[in-house]
């Protein structure tokens, strides 16, 4: 298996901003030193649940620090950016990591951040299908115009282009049916989420092959990427004792900042996937050992190195080669999060599939 790590900078009161940043980037360049794969990043605004809206930044400042691992984004929230902004600052990227950039690129579901960029959620879906169209000709040789529905401009010659060609490794977030189908038709690697139930993944592999013979692409299926919250300890009591209340810390703020619906409000068209983050971010009222059970056996992983080796075989055998472990979810304190890094590192990896 392919193993990365992952940063949200999520902010408890217990700390500062600034002690988030410097212990997420000192966890990713830990990542380096033990062998891990890749280091992704989140892009989120305008709340604590994550803190770093300028991730092409932070992941400068992580490949400024490392040389060998890939840094990706998880993910560049298109419809907030115009496009031609992001393919000049992927493409730099590309260029100062030396060419160690995996993008992994979305359309966005936190209703507050469309309303507070005044953007329509409903568009999410035109507006990123349209941008990824604008920046993959950007990445081409020579200058290029656009007429479309969101963006349209004269001919312009986007520079730099990035290092690695024809382009950088572009990874589609999706977590509805739709959105599935369209990555595996576009022959776009796919990316999946966090709160999904490992039946959901399961589902979402098979529609995404489906979608990709439909379309009869050459070659072996694109590589799908799970992104899972993983906690390894020596125990599976202790794992649980410091990832229970991180869980719910996590669904806690969600819930209140996550929807894609305003408070009383149906989701949006396109959106309706989204019901079942709903679901699990509703539960977290009470906290009943109904809802920690769904979570530590269907959705995170949280364990001692045989467990964790177990679940994440499971993952690969479902068509997922690929895992994103997200190590300091809920504000995990960090000398915990790198002992479960070194832990994976040590007793895990070592038993994964090859």
């Amino acid at each position: 298996m392919n193993v990365g790590v992952f940063s949200l900078m999520q902010w408890p009161h217990d700390r500062s901003a600034a002690r988030v940043y410097g212990d997420e980037i000192a966890q990713a360049v830990e990542a380096e030193r033990l062998g891990y794969d890749r280091a992704w990043f989140a892009e989120h605004h305008f709340s604590r649940y994550g803190i770093d809206p300028a991730i092409h930044l932070t992941m400068a400042h992580v490949a400024a620090r490392t040389s060998r691992i890939r840094l990706g984004t998880a993910v560049t929230v298109l419809p907030f950016l115009h496009p031609l902004r992001a393919a000049e600052e992927l493409a730099t990227l590309d260029i100062l990591s030396g060419g160690r950039i995996d993008w992994g690129a979305g359309r966005g579901y936190q209703r507050h951040e469309f309303d507070a960029f005044e953007v329509e959620i409903g568009e999410s879906r035109s507006r990123f299908q349209e941008a990824l169209e604008i920046i993959f000709r950007a990445w081409q040789d020579g200058p290029f115009s656009h007429e479309g529905a969101h963006w349209r401009f004269d001919p312009v010659d986007v520079l730099p282009k990035p290092l690695q060609q024809p382009r950088i490794p572009t990874y589609v977030a999706a977590i509805s049916p739709e959105s599935v189908r369209w990555a595996g038709a576009e022959g776009l690697p796919l990316l999946v989420d966090q709160f999904s139930p490992f039946d959901r993944l399961v589902e979402g592999r098979r529609i995404y092959e489906q979608a990709w013979s439909d379309a009869r692409h050459p070659g072996p299926v694109a590589e799908s990427i799970a992104l899972r919250q993983v906690f390894v300890a020596r125990t599976r009591e202790q794992a649980r004792e410091i990832a229970v209340p991180a869980l719910l810390w996590y669904y806690r703020v969600l819930a209140k900042v996550g929807s894609p619906a305003r408070h009383g409000e149906e989701l949006p068209e396109s959106y309706e996937a989204y019901k079942i983050f709903s679901t699990l971010s509703g539960m977290t009222e009470g906290t009943s050992d109904e809802f920690v059970d769904l979570l530590l056996d269907q959705v995170a992983i949280a364990g001692d190195p045989g467990e964790v080796t177990e679940r994440l075989t499971a993952l690969h055998e479902a068509g997922y080669p690929s895992v994103i472990c997200w190590m300091n979810f809920g504000g995990i304190a960090h000398e915990d999060s790198v002992a479960s890094m070194r832990r994976f590192a040590d007793e895990v990896a070592p038993k994964l599939p090859r």
